[in-house]
């Protein structure tokens, strides 16, 4: 068998193996399909009465570190510390407003009178977010894990309340409760009935209304 004889083989079967690896990958590819399965649970259906008066749109980029202290043998025991970082964006609707179910309203029709009782103060109801990762930084010894992932997401959702309690969402949201009480009490004066307003402790009544 002559010399060209031989390179005509030799490129012959590296194509036909060229082939079959580039047909194995494909098929390999075709194979790797994305499967989700969704369980859904419904533990407890209950009635709620709330009143959303301010609802706030919060965005915060925060930092988080973390490190691990591994002892390594080189042969002589020497520790080091492996760190890893995380960058996380993260942006939320934070509503404000009552919670009613503890109100109490009664009506006395002989003597036209309307009282309402435990007046609640304003609160976070709920806070919806999203987050997006900026920056993932892991080390060898120290990785991302699931518990990692639901820490952060815990943290960003705190980092939202604390970032709401310090603005003025819960003062406008008492300033909208109060127009709410205020349109009420309205609707009653004009159906003849006297509104009165058992304050709880510490709460400031709204004004034009009685104590």
């Amino acid at each position: 068998m002559n010399r060209t004889v031989l390179t005509l083989l030799v490129v012959a079967l590296s194509f036909l193996l060229g082939m079959a690896a580039l047909t194995l990958w494909q098929n390999h590819r075709q194979e790797q399909t994305v499967q989700e399965e969704a369980t859904i649970l419904l533990e407890r259906v209950r009635n709620v009465m709330k009143l959303v008066t301010v609802e706030g749109d919060v965005s915060e980029i925060f930092n988080s570190t973390s490190s691990r202290n591994v002892t390594l043998y080189l042969p002589l025991p020497s520790q080091f510390s492996f760190e890893k970082q995380a960058t996380v964006e993260v942006r939320g609707t934070v509503l404000v407003g009552y919670d009613l179910e503890q109100l109490d309203i009664s009506l006395d029709p002989d003597a036209r009178v309307m009282t309402i009782r435990n007046l609640p103060d304003p609160e976070i109801l709920a806070i919806d977010h999203e987050m997006t990762y900026r920056n993932l930084n892991e080390s060898w010894f120290n990785t991302f894990t699931a518990e990692d992932y639901s820490r952060l997401n815990r943290r960003a959702k705190e980092r939202l309340r604390d970032e709401a309690l310090s603005s003025d969402l819960l003062q406008r949201a008492r300033e909208q409760g109060n127009s709410v009480l205020e349109g009420i009490t309205y609707l009653a004066e004009s159906a003849g009935y006297e509104v009165v307003v058992e304050q709880s402790a510490g709460r400031i009544a709204p004004d034009g209304l009685d104590e």
